[in-house]
């Protein structure tokens, strides 16, 4: 590596590179030494602009989805199933990783009836990992931002994700690196420092060499970063519904599964014990539903299943308050429910709330027919 002088060590960008011409400029008896030092630090500078501006281009125009690729190759498969399906109207489903991991539209394509006449929906999964009712709002307007239309969206209601307290809080789950310009507004209504933010932002669209490198890198050539900094985790078994594998459990209560309820035990149930529905939460779920409806979408809620072990942590506080709150939104928005909680029994699960593999396709066995019936019901 180059060992630059003590003086620049400190110094910001503008200040450095000034320096450094300054030292390169000819002095006495330097000769063309000088001139050749500068003529390479010209080459040097002009070469790094040349790459900067070819990675903006690329990330602004030719390949947007590098910046979120877990949402970016969703959208792409959507569109394939999409052409292959021009008459059937889209159901999309979005949420967190329940939804991600439980909710397999392939196993529905396999057992509907498969007939040129048959219009039940296309189910697509557009959940995202570590979603909430903010990255719900965000999903859905970069959908509809990208020219998707669907006919009915139905959104993941969960309780954990309504509360904010300790931590808790959503937007402090979402990297400002996967962040596109569309998502500005919802910075600015949801996240506890927007300022700070956008800042992020603009660094990561303007100098993505350095502040977006790992992001980068893990598409290009994921070889090189170690395991803990690779994110393609999030994105790489992706299907092409939509779907995210989760653990290939056998069913049961295996020693694995054990291990997993003790430890979302440990998480959950400090959560449940001082739980507080936060106001924001409530009202992104609001914004959704308008905005799924401003674009001429049906919504409904779907509230997906979870273990026994799961279900007795909520405190009988909590269990009335989130019942009474999914209640009020029903009938104040108008929006019905798909009550799944309850169509699982517990050896499914790979932990209290996640469904395996397996568990993912026998749900989504029961789950196919409950939409398309769904989606009949709410059609005008």
């Amino acid at each position: 590596m180059i060992s630059l002088p003590l003086r620049f060590q400190r110094l910001s960008t503008i200040q450095f590179w000034r320096n450094l011409w300054r030292d390169t400029s000819p002095t006495l008896g330097s000769g063309g030494r000088c001139r050749s030092a500068r003529r390479s630090l010209v080459w040097f500078l002009l070469a790094a602009l040349l790459l900067h501006a070819g990675a903006i281009l690329v990330l602004d125009e030719l390949r947007p989805g590098a910046r979120d690729p877990e949402y970016a190759r969703r959208v792409r498969q959507l569109r394939a199933r999409l052409a292959e399906n021009p008459r059937r109207p889209l159901v999309l489903v979005i949420g967190s990783s329940r939804s991600a991991m439980g909710i397999c539209p392939a196993e529905w394509e396999a057992v509907r009836p498969n007939s040129p006449n048959n219009r039940d929906p296309v189910i697509f999964n557009m959940s995202l990992l570590g979603g909430g009712p903010v990255m719900e709002l965000l999903t859905l307007r970069r959908i509809y931002t990208d020219g998707v239309r669907p006919e009915l969206v139905l959104l993941e209601y969960w309780p954990p994700h309504l509360h904010w307290e300790g931590g808790w809080a959503e937007p402090g789950r979402i990297a400002p690196d996967r962040l596109y310009p569309v998502d500005r507004p919802i910075v600015r209504e949801y996240f506890p420092d927007p300022a700070r933010t956008e800042r992020l932002m603009r660094t990561y669209r303007w100098n993505p060499f350095f502040a977006a490198r790992n992001r980068l890198l893990v598409q290009l050539a994921p070889k090189w970063l170690p395991n803990t900094k690779r994110l393609d985790w999030t994105w790489d078994t992706v299907d092409s519904w939509g779907w995210k594998p989760g653990f290939d459990y056998p069913p049961g209560l295996t020693e694995q599964r054990t291990q997993l309820l003790g430890t979302c035990r440990e998480t959950y149930r400090p959560l449940f014990t001082g739980f507080q529905l936060s106001r924001d939460a409530d009202r992104a779920i609001r914004q959704a539903v308008a905005e799924a409806r401003a674009h001429g979408s049906r919504v409904g809620f779907v509230y997906l299943p979870e273990a026994s072990e799961f279900r007795s942590w909520y405190p009988p506080r909590v269990e009335q308050m989130v019942q009474d709150h999914l209640a009020a939104l029903s009938r104040e928005l108008a929006v019905p429910v798909l009550d799944a909680r309850l169509w699982m029994d517990d050896g499914w699960f790979v932990d209290g709330f996640h469904l395996s593999r397996n568990g993912a396709r026998v749900f989504t066995r029961k789950f196919g027919p409950a939409v398309a019936a769904f989606c009949r019901e709410v059609r005008p």
